[in-house]
């Protein structure tokens, strides 16, 4: 890979902000910046100092950053302008860049302008920007794009297509390696993530009910928690900057990722369940937990039970009681759990992550 390429990552997140989209473009960039010359970060909104943002995030590398509109106010058309204003800018578009794009509409109009596009994908699309798309592609104005999948299973929904990768999210292990591992709050599950529908904090204030010998301390957006009567076993906090994420899961053992058979993130009419790379399941692994986790079939190429997490049924709640009793009652009878789960982190980190972008980038445009 040539490392004077400048790499343009657009996306579509106002910062601060402190959901899984967030922390991916910024890790992403992070280990883009390890392997390049220049990587641009380009958002709609930034309104906190770049520093603090690289603090917070634990951002190693150089990255420069560019926030293109005025306010943190986006809708279709403005999405249409932040994307024409990227183009026009002078600073930022190159004759030797490569845009990595997790803004579909900035990616469907750089591929009209012939730019060298990778289209980054999570989720299905939706509403105007799905007609769009459609529309664009049976006219066959998208077929310089490149793609990125989170997931193998949306690859059908976007089909045909023939230049992409699948790739999940990953986790940066120096974060973890750095913490000292002191495991010192015993018989407690910790869960740390987004409370929207689905994630599973449902059920386990269902199993925190059954076991009241045991505590459940959740870290997430209180707003999103519709639970007025809160057990006294169960403690939530608020949601926590990324920069506190190793050190909070550093003092438990056993963590939770149950989730529902609906799972909504921002586009809450798009259904996840099947296309999701869960980013906490990989901060998970590289904090040594032991895992326990909804058997999903989503997820089995990372999570294998009773290898590197136990996988349960996630509508058995008396399942999930028994196990968790189980494994707070002797934890070191678990730790070859712990040790595989470090395994698996650390074959899924951004910097390998970023290598084989830059490498599928490479082959595909040059």
């Amino acid at each position: 890979m040539n490392k004077n390429i400048t790499i343009n990552y657009v996306c579509e997140v106002e910062y601060p902000n402190s959901s899984a989209y967030a922390i991916h473009v910024l890790k992403m960039c992070d280990a883009f910046a390890s392997q390049t010359k220049k990587i641009n970060l380009i958002s709609p909104y930034i309104s906190i100092d770049t520093n603090e943002l690289k603090i917070n995030y634990r951002i190693k590398n150089r990255i420069n950053f560019f926030s293109i509109l005025k306010n943190k106010k986006i809708n279709f058309l403005k999405r249409i302008f932040f994307s024409l204003r990227i183009l026009t800018n002078k600073k930022i578009n190159k004759n030797n860049c490569i845009y990595i794009s997790r803004s579909v509409i900035f990616a469907i109009i750089g591929s009209i302008f012939n730019k060298k596009v990778i289209l980054e994908l999570h989720h299905e699309l939706s509403g105007l920007t799905k007609i769009l798309y459609f529309f664009l592609k049976k006219m066959k104005l998208l077929d310089n794009l490149r793609y990125i999948f989170i997931h193998v299973n949306l690859i059908s929904v976007f089909k045909p297509i023939k230049k992409y990768i699948c790739l999940d999210d990953a986790v940066d292990v120096r974060d973890f390696k750095n913490i000292k591992n002191i495991k010192n709050i015993k018989k407690t599950c910790v869960y740390v993530g987004s409370f929207h529908k689905g994630k599973g904090v449902e059920l386990i204030l269902q199993i925190a009910k059954k076991l009241q010998h045991i505590n459940f301390h959740l870290y997430g957006d209180k707003k999103f928690l519709n639970h007025n009567k809160i057990l006294k076993n169960v403690k939530i906090f608020n949601y926590i900057n990324y920069k506190k994420i190793p050190k909070t899961l550093s003092q438990y053992e056993i963590a939770l990722m149950p989730y529902g058979n609906w799972v909504s993130g921002r586009l809450k009419k798009i259904n996840l369940i099947n296309s999701m790379s869960p980013l906490k399941m990989f901060d998970y692994l590289a904090s040594g937990n032991i895992i326990i986790a909804s058997d999903l079939d989503v997820y089995k190429h990372i999570l294998k039970n009773n290898y590197n997490s136990i996988l349960l049924n996630n509508s058995k709640a008396n399942l999930w009681c028994k196990w968790i009793n189980k494994i707070s009652i002797s934890t070191k009878k678990y730790n070859y759990i712990k040790t595989n789960a470090l395994k698996t982190a650390n074959k899924h980190t951004w910097i390998i992550r970023s290598k084989k972008i830059l490498n599928f980038a490479y082959q595909e445009f040059f």
